[in-house]
């Protein structure tokens, strides 16, 4: 029971920090341009209004996490998301974040 309970703390403290990442509106934000279209740290930067780095840091980060991924297209690399997991997670939160938050 203490070794099953053990396991499941630490998918609570993983859970946790998804959430910690997916919580800053920024991140969420990319993400959710992300699961319509994959783009580069440029198009990205013009859809947002960021600086480049900026950009690039946030991905880098999503990256650590697994969250988005990456491919190279000639000489510009491409992000995108294709976990339908966390698509359906971040649909469905904002779906839920209009219906409770008025």
């Amino acid at each position: 029971m203490v070794k099953q309970y053990s396991g499941e703390l630490s998918n609570i403290v993983k859970a946790s920090q998804l959430f910690k990442v997916l919580g800053n509106p920024k991140r969420l934000q990319l993400i959710y341009l992300l699961i319509q279209h994959s783009m580069s740290v440029s198009e990205i930067s013009e859809k947002l209004d960021w600086e480049q780095s900026g950009v690039s840091h946030q991905l880098q980060l999503l990256r650590k996490f697994n969250l988005v991924q990456q491919h190279r297209q000639g000489k510009v690399v491409i992000y995108h998301l294709d976990d339908p997991q966390v698509m359906t997670l971040i649909a469905d939160v904002l779906s839920h974040a209009d219906k409770i938050l008025d």
